[in-house]
């Protein structure tokens, strides 16, 4: 049985993170990862990208070679290589190759299995028609699918960020594109004024959108697919399923592993997990919500690396390494607009108990009279308790999302409304009014105390 100083399952964001990690700090420890698919170290949110063409080659993704691990840095990197059971007790590992059954063992474990899509209970979601995206190896399918058959038209089932985010690519390709949607509302993480703001965009960039959609089955056609809902037929070409994910630990269940309902690793700010010498990060594992203190499931890139840092230093003996947590901020490209949240919304808070006040502007992007100022759409939203800002929203262009970070830093650092409405924010006429929309929205606030 091959050993290992630390192992590592999973080697996208999180995984190699932790291996690239652990070696720049300690240069002496045998390290092994094993990666279930093709592809190591790649910016998966760069796959609509990919598909639309607008990034050309799925190289420009590869973050960096496995070669240059395996002989720059002296990682060993196992690809096509599946953990399917992990004995905490004797501490190994079993390995499905692709030609044979293998164990392994390890001092110390980090465990970065990220998500897998959610597949909902319907007669023909297992179609080849029926894509889902989650790893390059899907998005490779898709890109090929797309290619190969110059579809016509395309459904997406789901309205949320990978929804969105795909049916500007499939507009790119000049593909008819319909969003089946079984909420009410399509992008239901933002704000009413927001989600009109995707809508129109969308309609505008002719993308059809139906909410409110019970699917009741999908059928393959001689010359395509029959998705049946609420009574209705919609024939398409193929479908892409972008439901939601849940975290990829099956093979962890019943193993005295502390996981949430879910399936979700519950970690600590160390990326511990409640055996020793083990570690997880990432998409498969929680996140402590630095506003409600809970640990949550928030699967986010910019988490997982984070994550993946600390728990790579932390095994490789750097035990002041901490990360205490995220405010949930996130970036949509809608088209030609820029969708941003960070923090609560006021739905959220409520969930919580927390009293909120909100106040919303429309401002330019620069100095009025500079050209090409664009409307952004601000939203500031505060504990009317405490004063403190506890989420915002933004929708626009020209930088618009950029703004929502500058709120994600005031509520990370607990600011109150009074001190942000006067922040030295930068001014120039080409980058921004003298009031920024933020202090304008920021003001607003102050009036009404």
């Amino acid at each position: 049985m091959k050993h290992f100083d630390l192992l590592i399952i999973g080697g996208v964001a999180a995984g190699m993170s932790a291996a690239s990690q652990a070696r720049r700090y300690n240069e002496n420890i045998s390290i092994g990862v094993f990666e279930k698919s093709d592809f190591i170290s790649y910016g998966a949110c760069g796959m609509p990208y990919l598909i639309s063409n607008l990034i050309t080659d799925y190289k420009k993704l590869l973050a960096v070679d496995k070669n240059k691990y395996i002989n720059e840095r002296n990682i060993q990197i196992f690809t096509n290589s599946e953990v399917t059971e992990v004995n905490f007790k004797e501490k190994n590992v079993s390995v499905k190759h692709a030609d044979s059954l293998e164990k392994y063992s390890y001092d110390k474990l980090v465990i970065a299995t990220g998500a897998k899509a959610v597949i909902p209970p319907i007669k023909g979601m297992d179609s080849e028609k029926v894509y889902t995206l989650r790893n390059l190896d899907d998005g490779l399918e898709i890109k090929k699918y797309l290619e190969l058959v110059k579809p016509e038209k395309g459904v997406i089932i789901g309205g949320g960020a990978i929804g969105l985010e795909m049916a500007e690519s499939l507009r790119a390709l000049d593909i008819e594109t319909i969003i089946l949607e079984k909420m009410d509302i399509i992008a239901a993480a933002f704000s009413e004024e927001v989600r009109k703001t995707i809508t129109d965009e969308l309609i505008r960039n002719n993308v059809s959108i139906i909410t409110g959609a019970d699917i009741q089955e999908i059928a393959e056609k001689e010359n395509g697919m029959q998705i049946q809902y609420n009574g209705h037929i919609i024939d398409t070409d193929f479908i892409i399923a972008s439901i939601g994910v849940r975290p990829n630990t099956d093979f962890l269940k019943n193993t005295g592993l502390n996981m949430t309902g879910r399936g979700a690793i519950i970690i600590n700010e160390k990326s511990e997990t409640n055996i020793e010498n083990v570690y997880a990060a990432g998409d498969c594992c929680t996140v402590r919500n630095l506003i409600t203190k809970d640990d949550v499931y928030m699967p986010l890139g910019t988490t997982s690396n984070k994550q993946g840092r600390v728990a790579g230093l932390q095994a490789a003996g750097i035990n002041s390494e901490r990360f205490k947590g995220v405010v949930g901020t996130q970036f949509v490209k809608v088209f030609d607009l820029e969708i941003a949240k960070t923090g609560l919304s006021e739905k959220e808070a409520a969930e919580h108990g927390i009293n909120t006040d909100s106040a919303e502007v429309y401002r330019r992007s620069k100095a009025g009279y500079y050209p090409n100022a664009e409307k952004i759409f601000i939203k500031i939203i505060i504990n009317k308790d405490d004063r403190t800002i506890i989420g915002g929203e933004a929708a626009g262009k020209d930088g618009a999302a950029q703004r929502v970070n500058i709120l994600a830093a005031a509520i990370t650092a607990g600011m109150n409304i009074e001190d942000f409405a006067y922040m030295d924010l930068g001014y120039a006429p080409p980058f921004s009014p003298v009031w920024d929309s933020l202090l304008a929205g920021a003001q607003k606030l102050l009036i009404r105390n």
